[in-house]
């Protein structure tokens, strides 16, 4: 069973950043959210966001709790699969998150990794993003939605945590 952590909303704060970058209170507030997206493309713009103050004890948590089948699944922008993939990297690397590279997986599709290629078991994601979740567990994997900066990192905790007992 290998645990995947989503990105943007779990561990690095992508609202936060697109608050910073157009100085806006709010993300909402952008007078184009899709162009401002868009504009993202062939910047460096995810090796400049922050992490959730949960960030640390989370992957470290995560990392502990499935040792070598941890791994990161984190779709990168539409049009720029290459290059956020790129600096989505870096920004792992930098804050010493980095799984296994077989392990780091870049994709829209992420209910593709929702079983095991070999046994076919249920592998974990852990996104914030309901249709993430929808789609992961109708294709058999075990799909935990948790967004860190509404979510309790010690209800995550348990709930991964039960999992790994049955």
């Amino acid at each position: 069973m290998m645990l995947y952590l989503d990105m943007d909303g779990v561990i690095a704060d992508f609202f936060g950043g697109l608050e910073k970058k157009y100085g806006v209170e709010h993300w909402k507030n952008l007078p184009d959210k899709e162009e401002s997206i868009f504009n993202l493309k062939y910047t460096d713009f995810f090796n400049t966001l922050e992490l959730y103050p949960t960030s640390n004890e989370l992957v470290l948590f995560c990392k502990n709790l499935a040792k070598n089948n941890f791994g990161i699944c984190s779709s990168p922008l539409t049009g720029d699969e290459h290059n956020s993939a790129y600096w989505k990297r870096i920004w792992l690397e930098r804050h010493g998150f980095m799984p296994k590279v077989s392990n780091c997986i870049f994709t829209r599709q992420k209910q593709k990794y929702a079983v095991g290629r070999i046994d076919g078991s249920p592998n974990i994601l852990v996104d914030d993003k309901p249709s993430n979740i929808d789609h992961w567990n109708k294709c058999g994997g075990i799909g935990i939605r948790y967004q860190a900066n509404e979510d309790s990192l010690e209800e995550l905790k348990m709930n991964l945590q039960a999992v790994y007992k049955d």
